[in-house]
C-alpha cells in the first residue's frame, strides 16, 4: 500500500495553495496542516522500517522529512512535464 495515498493530487492541491517562489519548508508547514493524518502515516511507515531493520542494514524509506521533498520535486516534475504537453 502507499504510504500516502492520491500523493500527487494532494501535493498538487498544496502547492496551488502557496505563493510564487514558496520554500519548501513552507511547502512542508501547509502540508502537515493540511493533510495531518497522512503526515502521521509517513512518520509512522519510517518508524516501523526503522525497527524492523536489523542493526547495520539500511532500508529503502528516506526520512520523513526527504520524503516529502522527494514528492514535491516529483509533483512539481509532472506539473511542469503536462505544462509543457498541454
Amino acid at each position: 500500500m502507499a504510504v500516502i495515498v492520491k500523493k500527487a493530487e494532494k501535493v498538487a492541491a498544496v502547492v496551488s495553495s502557496l505563493p510564487v517562489g514558496f520554500s519548501f519548508e513552507a511547502f512542508l508547514e501547509a502540508f502537515q496542516a493540511a493533510y495531518p493524518k497522512e503526515w502521521a502515516n509517513v512518520v509512522r511507515e519510517y518508524q516501523k522500517h526503522e525497527r524492523k531493520t536489523k542493526p547495520g542494514k539500511a532500508h529503502p524509506m528516506p526520512e520523513p522529512v526527504q520524503y516529502m521533498r522527494n514528492a514535491l520535486k516529483e509533483g512539481l516534475n509532472n506539473s511542469f512535464a503536462r505544462q509543457q504537453a498541454a
